[in-house]
């Protein structure tokens, strides 16, 4: 009973950070809209090269918005791919298995289709072993970066409505 109370906390939790992924991905397209705004503000007299620097340092903050989430996702997805762990590994054993037997029984000319059997099993276990990956967008140096580039999104969507609103009555 217990187990069932707590994984439809995980669930009700996992739906509302999913929910919160959704809005800070609207809130960093809306930056980059922003960006966009004033740059096309800044580009009406001349778009010199102080203001082209601006406007890539500009779209920065967005960007690291953008990776913050990409790492949650990969959170979001972390207890699926731990229940999946044996299996995959159990499978990925087997094929090894079948590999090393072939290996010992192949002539040279064979030796590629099998180093590239090779090379495929071992980037498949990138899913087994990179489990730790995605905890990095929870150190707390990224979490302050993460928090100053929200910060800075929701300044930019209104520059970028003001800039909207100059162009419109200029």
């Amino acid at each position: 009973m217990a187990a069932v109370a707590s994984k439809d906390h995980l669930g009700g939790l996992g739906r509302l950070v999913r929910a919160l992924v959704k809005g800070f991905g609207i809130l960093a397209l809306g930056a980059i809209a922003g960006t966009g705004a004033l740059a096309l503000l800044l580009a009406r007299g001349g778009y010199s090269a102080p203001e082209i620097v601006l406007t890539v340092l500009l779209v920065a903050a967005p960007a690291i918005v953008l990776l913050f989430l990409a790492g949650v996702r990969e959170l979001l997805e972390l207890p699926e791919r731990l229940r999946r762990m044996p299996q995959r590994g159990t499978e990925q054993l087997n094929e090894l298995t079948r590999i090393a037997a072939e290996a010992r029984a192949a002539s040279w000319s064979r030796t590629p289709s099998l180093l590239w059997r090779l090379r495929g099993l071992v980037s498949s276990t990138r899913d087994l072993v990179g489990f730790a990956l995605p905890l990095r967008v929870l150190a707390p140096p990224f979490l302050a970066l993460t928090f100053g580039a929200v910060v800075t999104c929701a300044i930019l969507i209104g520059v970028g409505l003001i800039a909207l609103l100059v162009l419109a009555f200029s």
